[in-house]
């Protein structure tokens, strides 16, 4: 290993391990002596890199871009007296050492042209440039075949200090489950006390009983009605008014702010939505990033809505969803606005307990299906899964046939259509004879296994025509791969 100034510190001992986390210490040390200016941690974010960059061309055309999601850390250093193209050296230096490849490498001219002096610089970093954009140079790296961690360097300088832009990310899969969602208990009670509290909670404030805290989150503010009138944004804000399509709701209210320190709204939000729609939330209105606006006051004005206070600093990265369940003439309503500043994440949650609409609920307790099926002639169930473009049902679904199981049982006189769904990749007809083929499977399987009469059970196929989540991400398309349970008025063929 050559003698760099930089060292690598590989931080696990093995190769499944991770090769770098939010706790432990920098993939990379800091260049001797530097200042460390900001630094800002995110679990589950989603980091873009720049992976070519051609002054050349138009500005919407100059860049390509690779995107991966994992846990990311920025860090800008100051280091005074040391040229921009020996730290840029040095970090190359120990980037090759850990086995990363330079995938994307620029310097000087190649890194931005007069008239822009600091499009790349602006454009690779997550923190401002200010005037540290002479003298430029710019790195991205990789480690793997399939990347297991990737790296971006800006390195710039102005007069004698230089300046070093650093995002590291440790590229895996966003954790769901974090946040449990209890619609049976909200059904019993509408009540608000708090399982799990901490010191820094609001005095008097509590958590939902519908939805858990995302963990380790605190809550700033709070607010509880037993009976309000309340308008939630279906839509996002005009530019010119900063006013939004708005449904108006009558009944329970409740607000809360939660602060969670150092995790990405993307995070936070992919549990949230996975948590309601496994129990039975539909999506009303969705937003992410610029689709909720391009300009802050548009940003803030949707997620003012929502807010008891302002959000003021708290509308980067902003993600907004409203969703609705409706169970015995009653409708529920979930609306929340996430946002970060500065590496921590404020969420603006809203619960609104309204009156009479009807559609479905989706659960996997046999009683509860059974309720569903008498009041909407249809449940779905998660957690029968299978192998990618495959339709052999794996291990890991037997709690969920189990479930199926016990419907058949506890009401002999039930025939159900067991239709199968995917999400929306690939050709609509390969996805329907897909899910087909899945019915198919779910139906044999439970004949087979748990001795339920052929005759009360009839596959079939929806393919993509149905979904319960938007199909533009994975969370979505996940919840969207599943198996509905529909019943039968007649078991004739």
């Amino acid at each position: 290993m050559k003698n760099n100034i930089i060292k690598v510190l590989l931080i696990c001992t093995t190769y499944l391990c991770c090769i770098f986390n939010l706790q432990a210490k920098p993939l990379l040390t800091a260049y001797p002596d530097a200042k460390l200016e900001r630094k800002v941690t995110l679990s589950g974010e989603e980091a873009q890199f720049v992976s070519a960059f051609n002054p050349a061309l138009k500005k919407s055309q100059k860049f390509e871009y690779k995107t991966f999601i994992g846990d990311v850390s920025h860090f800008s250093y100051l280091i005074k007296n040391v040229a921009s193209l020996k730290v840029i050296e040095n970090y190359k230096d120990a980037l090759n050492d850990a086995g990363f490849k330079v995938l994307y490498i620029c310097s000087l001219n190649d890194c931005y042209e007069k008239r822009e002096d600091k499009l790349l610089a602006e454009e690779s970093s997550y923190f401002n440039v200010s005037s540290y954009y002479g003298q430029p140079h710019y790195i991205y790296a990789a480690k793997g075949e399939v990347p297991e961690a990737a790296i971006s360097l800006f390195v710039g300088q102005y007069k004698n200090t230089t300046q070093a832009l650093l995002t590291t990310i440790n590229i895996k899969e966003i954790e769901t489950g974090l946040i449990k969602a209890d619609f049976e208990a909200f059904k019993k009670k509408v009540s608000n006390k708090i399982k799990k509290s901490t010191h820094e909670d609001l005095k008097g404030s509590a958590d939902h009983l519908l939805l858990s805290r995302y963990p380790g989150s605190y809550i700033e503010d709070y607010q509880n009605v037993d009976y309000e009138e309340f308008s939630i944004p279906i839509g996002k804000s005009d530019k010119k008014t900063s006013t939004s399509p708005m449904l108006d709701v009558t009944g329970d209210l409740t607000r809360i702010t939660y602060i969670a320190n150092k995790v990405s709204t993307l995070k936070i939000y992919h549990n949230y939505v996975s948590a309601l729609t496994k129990e039975g939330f539909e999506t009303v209105f969705s937003c992410q990033k610029n689709e909720c606006g391009t300009k802050r006051k548009e940003i803030q004005a949707l997620g003012d809505k929502l807010a008891i206070k302002s959000v003021y600093n708290y509308f980067h990265q902003p993600r907004y969803q409203v969703m609705k369940n409706t169970l015995n003439e009653q409708t529920t309503y979930v609306a929340f606005f996430i946002g970060n500043y500065n590496g921590d994440s404020r969420i603006q949650l809203v619960v609104a307990r309204t009156e009479p609409l009807v559609t479905g609920l989706i659960e996997t307790n046999s009683d509860k299906v059974l309720e569903q099926l008498e009041q909407k002639g249809k449940a779905s169930i998660y957690g029968i899964l299978f192998d990618y473009d495959k339709a052999t049902i794996k291990a890991e679904s037997k709690e969920a046939l189990d479930v199926i199981a016990q419907v058949m049982e506890k009401n002999k006189k039930l025939s159900l259509y067991v239709v199968g769904h995917t999400d929306d990749k690939g050709s609509p007809n390969y996805n329907v004879n897909l899910s087909k083929r899945r019915a198919d499977a779910v139906v044999n399987a439970l004949i087979a296994d748990y001795g339920v009469a052929k005759e009360r059970l009839l596959a079939q196929g929806a393919g993509p025509y149905s979904p319960v989540a938007t199909n533009k991400n994975d969370l979505g398309r996940e919840l969207n791969r599943r198996v509905e349970l529909v019943e039968r008025l007649s078991s004739s063929k």
